[in-house]
């Protein structure tokens, strides 16, 4: 960055030049100003950057501007270099590239390569020697790590080592534009650091500075230096594609050990080394980690190709016995005969979907609606031969007028994969009835069966053909409802997928992740080390980055007191073991190291999920529990008075006949005795199920 510079009397004025800039007389047009020379012009020249170079132009034709004595020379002005000297009248200001007035010595930055700044005397030329081989050494080590974390921590240890500090710091740049410590080497202490002022500048300069009077510096302005030593020090920035992502920072603590012009070269030349060298680590990483994943991802499309292959033959192995078996039926006679014929339609069916479906493609669900009364007699006709067979007595009313909306797919196939099971565990001579009632959207039909059945299990193929088809179903007092939907208004909404949330802040880790959610059917959504304020949806996981994270154990239990995160297994990756316990303390529910494979962080994830499906049905069967136990006691407590005031209020009733209030009474004493009923039934009476597995208590 450029910077004017003039004295006041005795005092020496700097102006970083940020941006076009006027100066003149008038400090309210112009940003550089001096007020008190009478002779200047109101707005005397302007200084402005064109193409990449600044330009000086004059705008008073009276009083002209000269660039190092002399006037300028086009119209549009003078291109201005580093030391150019300016006068505006009696003004004399001073253009530099860089900060003004240091002397090279105690405050140094821009200083050339080594060959530059070393000496001529034979005493400089063994320093230059001795330092490109300690710089030689220096980079050959930090070329031989591998891991750029690794990488990272040597660039530190071996810029102490190469300049003899007494302690360092790596820092980065945050998304924020702030700072966080990456690594400390050395003599390091609590509270005492380089500070926030040294960085900001080395930052907007992008430039290497030396400083062997920190606290006086005047590029610092005495800004934030509390926590300095009285030292020297010296700070270079880390560039990637011209852009600032980190900083390298050692010092020496005692004063009257000075860092040199040719220390800082040498400091400056290595650290633009170890960005090359971590930046080439940083894309190797980048690349074999992409190329795990597709090597992975290839991997699992051929085998499940080879699985689907295997399918298929296996459906075209079945295709030749299904005929025969359907040849042989043809000449049964009998209801065993018909009961047959019917399965092997339904196995046809099935199959036939099977290869429409296709191994690896969604088949999409087209619907039409379908005359009540044609449903039930498709139904009735399947059901029937099965019914037959087994003696079993299947009474009907007539079906009501209307229609249900019949989604793709093979319903009645599925409908009879949760209805037959139920009908074989009827005995002969028993009796099952069947009628159809509305509910708003929904047709129901309501199957009444015999005492003594166990509950409908289906298997996932069945429960998946239903939900894609918007049936649903429910099991109570020995009753099995289909509800079908009127219209495609009725359908459920397609659910959307659990979210897996990642707290990370590097984007290599992103692609792994979303490879791992989409094997799991999650969305990947990425979140900050703060979690946001509620309400969130619902994350099935919460995965948290070690080496991503500032405050590794701060971010966990904040998400952990979050309540959108009270309950969400949190794992976190990239952990040195004996951090676990602390992590584990801090709320998280499990972890791994660093270098795991995906398939490691998939299995991992679906241990947790089934540890916390374990976990909320034991506490929803404690709950349960003590929900009936509640009951019990309710009971017990309520009968006894109840009892009393039923038999005052009766006495009263027979002195009293004509007494209103009194019957009023019995009234209320009789519905409490219902509801007593009710709890009473609470302990009794079994859960009602539903397809997506969860149940409550039928209470009437």
């Amino acid at each position: 960055m450029p910077y004017l510079s003039w004295m006041e009397g005795s005092q020496f004025m700097r102006h970083a030049v940020h941006e076009a800039c006027l100066l003149g007389r008038d400090p309210l047009a112009c940003t550089v100003a001096r007020p008190q020379l009478s002779a200047l012009s109101r707005v005397h020249a302007s200084i402005d950057r064109i193409g990449g170079i600044w330009w000086v132009r004059d705008l008073d034709s009276a009083n002209g501007t000269l660039v190092n004595g002399r006037p300028l020379v086009y119209p549009q002005g003078n291109s201005l270099q580093d030391g150019d000297q300016l006068l505006l009248d009696e003004w004399e200001i001073s253009f530099t590239e860089g900060f003004p007035g240091l002397d090279g010595t105690t405050f140094a930055e821009r200083v050339g390569d080594l060959f530059q700044e070393v000496r001529p005397e034979p005493t400089q030329a063994m320093v230059l020697i001795r330092s490109i081989e300690l710089l030689q050494r220096s980079t050959e080590k930090l070329l031989r790590q591998v891991d750029s974390d690794a990488m990272v921590k040597g660039l530190l240890e071996e810029s102490l080592l190469l300049l003899s500090g007494d302690r360092g710091f790596l820092v980065m740049k945050t998304k924020e534009g702030g700072w966080r410590t990456a690594h400390r080497v050395g003599d390091v202490q609590e509270g005492i650091g380089l500070s926030r002022s040294v960085l900001d500048y080395v930052a907007q300069e992008q430039t290497a500075v030396l400083s062997n009077k920190p606290l006086g510096d005047p590029r610092f302005g005495g800004m934030s230096l509390v926590e300095m030593h009285r030292g020297s020090l010296l700070c270079a920035t880390m560039v990637d594609d011209g852009e600032v992502h980190g900083a390298l920072y050692i010092d020496r603590e005692a004063e009257g050990r000075p860092f040199s012009r040719f220390d800082l070269a040498v400091f400056q030349a290595f650290v633009r080394l170890g960005s090359m060298a971590l930046r080439q680590a940083l894309l190797n990483r980048q690349a074999l980690s992409q190329a795990e994943q597709q090597g992975e991802l290839l991997r699992l499309r051929t085998e499940f190709q080879r699985e689907s292959d295997r399918h298929g033959e296996l459906l075209a192995a079945m295709a030749t016995p299904l005929r025969r078996v359907k040849s042989w039926a043809e000449g049964m006679t009998g209801l065993t005969g018909e009961a047959i014929r019917f399965q092997l339609e339904q196995i046809e069916a099935l199959f036939e979907h099977r290869i429409q479906e296709g191994p690896s493609h969604e088949v999409p669900l087209a619907g039409h609606p379908l005359s009540i009364p044609v449903l039930q007699e498709e139904l009735v006709h399947r059901w029937e031969s099965l019914l037959n067979l087994r003696k079993v007595r299947l009474s009907r009313e007539d079906a009501p007028a209307g229609s249900v909306w019949m989604a793709g797919g093979p319903l009645v196939v599925a409908l009879a994969g949760l209805v037959e099971p139920v009908f074989m565990q009827l005995k002969a001579g028993s009796a099952v009835s069947i009628r159809w009632d509305q509910e708003r959207g929904f047709r129901l039909l309501k199957m009444t069966l015999p005492a003594g059945l166990h509950v409908p299990l289906p298997d996932a193929w069945t429960q998946r053909m239903l939900q894609e088809a918007g049936v649903k179903w429910n099991w109570a007092d020995q009753s099995l409802d289909l509800c079908f939907p009127e219209s495609p208004d009725a359908m459920p909404e397609e659910p959307s997928r659990p979210l897996l949330g990642l707290v990370s802040d590097e984007l290599n880790l992103l692609g792994l992740f979303q490879t791992v959610a989409e094997a799991g059917n999650l969305w990947l959504h990425p979140l900050e080390q703060e979690p946001p304020p509620p309400p969130l949806p619902k994350f099935r996981f919460l995965v948290v980055d070690a080496r991503g994270t500032t405050n590794l154990e701060g971010c966990i239990r904040a998400y952990r007191h979050h309540p959108s995160f009270a309950t969400t297994p949190i794992l976190v990756v990239r952990c040195a073991e004996d951090e676990t316990p602390r992590l584990i303390e801090a709320g998280a529910t499990d972890w791994l190291a660093e270098g795991f494979r995906w398939e490691a962080l998939h299995h991992r994830l679906q241990v947790l999920r089934g540890h916390t499906e374990l976990q909320q049905r034991a506490l929803a069967a404690e709950r349960l529990d003590s929900f009936r136990q509640m009951a019990g006691t309710l009971k017990h407590e309520i009968n006894n008075p109840l009892a009393i005031i039923s038999m005052q209020v009766e006495m009263l009733q027979r002195k009293y006949p004509e007494e209103i209030k009194l019957a009023k009474i019995g009234e209320m004493v009789e519905r409490i005795r219902i509801l007593v009923q009710v709890l009473q039934k609470m302990r009794e009476t079994p859960t009602e199920d539903y397809a997506d597995g969860s149940s409550i208590l039928k209470l009437g």
